[in-house]
């Protein structure tokens, strides 16, 4: 390794292509991080400082490339990549900002986008499936797109934004030339630049950087690590390395879409790992150290426990891509279950204990309103044993009986008590999502005694939104003084607050729709109900009018099908 340089950004940019391989991390910044960078780049500005360090940059140093008559280093960039990305769209921001036929403007152009018209500095933005990153460094594109494949794409049109917002906001507030930023962002932004040779280094270099405090995400420590193992102690490195960097740019791929599950994927796979007795979820420190020991010794658990960590990234993201069921993965160790029942069973016995444990955990969680610290010990104990973590292989039939009682040796968590929890209560707030849940398992329900098909149309679009958006108080929260609605308020000597709330006064609409419904009398939201094609809708608008009599007649009805729908599976 040549000693580490102290390199201003344009000193860095000098003479070479940087890469961001796939078997990194996608660009994960979000706007708060981009902020934090942007504020420091005022902060240089108004204080009038030299300079203001930056950032460590990591890169493996990937062989020569020729463009026209000038030569270039490619570098594999290992560390640093989110501020490298960022402070490269800002560039071409500013670039943008500038009068087309402005010199400097061509000349950093020029920088960002090679002689060739198509080589970028930054060669590749990895994960950038869309080619969002691509456009807008060669043609100034910025998509119109509002509805991502992945994190990465969302976070890299989100950073374009940003970007451009901060110029803007750069002439707005200092009233200096863009100049004055380009000066400033190329040469009084100084780096640490660590250039390796050997990609065996970069695992030593990692566990410096851990050991200096510096920020390093667990799940990129844990590569690290297994890699480092694999380096040193493999019979056939390269070959071993080959095979990692393919697991791991699969992982990468899958925790780009959902960007919570990085960390999620690594600790529910070693507490499902470890040999030892556990009772609660890995922390991350916890889980690199599970995966050190399992691949120390022993270089063939590198690739092994790289493909554990691909499946249960795998589980975990197919239950998350579940919108429908964010009522009972809002909790992590149910989450942890449902993905132990994912990777042991398969078929109608897997589909089977999901339903019962999609009942199980929706008693406890929704229906009983039970916080995160309910049940931990008894679940990941549960997830441990049917996954055989104990060396135990449970039977289906076992299983299916395990799942039941976590609900209570002693029925404490019935669906018939929980269900009965629900009348003559507020569940609107606070209950939001549960109640969006309940009434999807209605419509489901409603739509198989029926033979017909659930709107998965008007669904979507209702999943789309939050779930506040989406329900509607058939009596209004505050109705118009002058309205019919007021008039059967007076005449009852009701308040809307006491009754607009319950569980019987609560369905579904489509934002659209639910903005159309607002706070017209029942003769107009009938007409509105007839129009969404939803069986919960069409039991509301079979009514002749609405009041506290029908209030109180679906609430009985929906008790008394939550009680039997929610039970246990047969």
């Amino acid at each position: 390794m040549k000693n580490p340089q102290n390199l201003t950004l344009s000193q860095l940019l000098h003479g070479r292509l940087f890469r961001i391989p796939e078997y990194q991390r996608p660009y994960s910044w979000q706007n708060q991080q981009r902020k934090e960078l942007f504020d420091d780049l005022l902060t240089l500005h108004d204080k009038n400082q030299d300079f203001h360090f930056m950032a460590t940059v990591v890169g493996v140093n990937n062989g020569q490339r020729v463009l026209g008559t000038d030569e270039y280093q490619v570098v594999d960039i290992v560390d640093g990549q989110q501020r490298l990305t960022t402070l490269i769209l800002l560039l071409k921001a500013i670039a943008l900002a500038l009068a087309n036929d402005d010199p400097e403007r061509q000349k950093l152009e020029s920088q960002l986008v090679k002689s060739d018209d198509s080589t970028l500095a930054l060669l590749q933005t990895n994960h950038d499936y869309s080619g969002f990153f691509i456009d807008y460094m060669r043609h100034g594109k910025r998509t119109t797109v509002t509805d991502f494949a992945s994190a990465a794409d969302r976070n890299i049109v989100e950073g374009i934004t940003s970007a451009e917002s901060f110029v803007a906001r750069w002439q707005r507030e200092t009233r200096e030339p863009l100049m004055t930023l380009l000066s400033s962002v190329k040469n009084r932004l100084r780096f640490i630049f660590h250039a390796l040779d050997d990609e065996r280094m970069v695992y030593t270099v990692f566990e410096i950087l851990n050991t200096r405090g510096l920020p390093v995400a667990w799940l990129d420590r844990c590569k690290a690590v297994l890699m480092g193992i694999a380096f040193e102690e493999a019979l056939n490195p390269p070959e071993m390395i080959r095979e990692l960097h393919d697991i791991w740019q699969r992982i990468y791929k899958q925790v780009g879409v959902r960007q919570a599950l990085s960390s999620e994927a690594l600790r529910f796979a070693a507490t499902l790992w470890s040999s030892d007795s556990l009772s609660k979820v890995c922390s991350d420190a916890d889980a690199l150290e599970v995966f050190r020991d399992a691949a120390i010794g022993n270089p063939n658990n590198t690739v092994a426990v790289s493909r554990f960590i691909e499946q249960v990234a795998g589980a975990v993201d197919e239950l998350l891509a579940d919108t429908q069921k964010s009522a009972v993965t809002k909790i992590a160790h149910a989450r942890l279950l449902a993905v132990a029942i994912e990777l042991r069973f398969s078929g109608a016995e897997q589909q089977r204990l999901l339903k019962q444990w999609e009942h199980t955990s929706f008693r406890i969680f929704g229906l009983f309103r039970r916080d995160s610290r309910t049940g931990v010990g008894a679940y990941v104990r549960l997830a441990r044993s049917i996954f055989g973590s104990d060396g135990s292989e449970p039977s289906y039939a076992e299983c299916m009986q395990a799942i039941k009682a976590l609900a209570g040796s002693d029925s404490q968590f019935t669906a018939r008590e929980g269900a009965e929890a629900l009348r003559n209560t507020d569940c609107y707030d606070g209950w939001e999502e549960s109640l969006r849940y309940f009434l999807y398992a209605r419509e489901r329900w409603l739509d198989e005694q029926s033979g017909r098909l659930v709107a998965s149309a008007q669904w979507n679009k209702i999943w789309a939104e939050s779930a506040s958006r989406t329900i509607e108080h058939i009596l209004p929260q505050s109705p118009d003084t002058d309205s019919a609605w007021a008039e059967l308020l007076r005449a009852s000597g009701v308040k809307a607050e006491s009754v607009c709330n319950r569980l019987g006064n609560l369905v579904l609409l489509p934002k659209p729709l639910n903005s159309q419904a607002s706070n017209s009398d029942f003769s107009v939201k009938r007409k509105t109900y007839r129009q969404t094609g939803l069986a919960i809708t069409d039991e509301i608008a079979s009514h002749d009018s609405w009041g506290l009599e029908q209030i109180e007649a679906r609430e009985n009805e929906l008790i008394e099908w939550a009680a039997e729908y929610w039970a246990d599976v047969e």
